[in-house]
């Protein structure tokens, strides 16, 4: 099993354990809120980008969904089966910060979940300001409440054209020389 088919199986446990995905406490959540609402028969893929392809430092992804409908005015609503919202995460929430999701991020922000994921009510984030380098996009279907459907994707493709990645940049010497 691969380390990513590990993390889909544990994001699976963790929402059949009930565990929310969204921002906020228990504390927010109906107390009589014992189950989590899966969405039957609900896919979702990506369009972009391209398993492996190559792109510049912005990144506009796009995913088609199956069976699932956005509904961006019961955000924080009680869960209703087959619709809700989604949740992308890229790198497991390294780049998921007003400067590189912006709105998105903005949005993280307020909810207190920003570098864990950038949630979304359509069906498209853009990423800009990315270094170069290797990145996995994750997108979840989440419920209407913030609890995690169970239904989840990912993709991987390379970012040329910005320089290396943080984690790959030489030490600078500060002389600026």
């Amino acid at each position: 099993m691969t380390v990513r088919a590990i993390a889909l199986s544990l994001a699976g446990l963790a929402v059949a354990m009930g565990v929310t995905a969204c921002g906020g406490s228990s504390d927010s959540m109906s107390a009589a809120h014992t189950t989590t609402v899966k969405a039957p028969g609900a896919k979702v893929r990506f369009l972009t980008p391209g398993e492996a392809t190559t792109v510049g430092p912005t990144v506009v992804a796009k995913v088609k969904l199956t069976h699932f409908k956005l509904a961006p005015n019961k955000v924080g609503k009680p869960a209703e089966e087959g619709q809700g919202h989604l949740h992308f995460s890229l790198d497991r929430g390294k780049f998921d910060f007003p400067k590189y999701s912006g709105a998105n991020g903005k949005t993280a922000v307020k909810l207190g979940v920003q570098g864990k994921y950038s949630p979304s009510t359509v069906p498209s984030i853009t990423y800009s300001n990315l270094p170069s380098g290797t990145h996995e996009l994750e997108v979840y279907l989440a419920n209407n409440d913030h609890t995690n459907t169970g239904v989840a994707t990912f993709v991987s493709f390379i970012v040329k054209g910005n320089g290396p990645s943080p984690a790959a940049a030489p030490p600078s010497s500060g002389s600026g020389y």
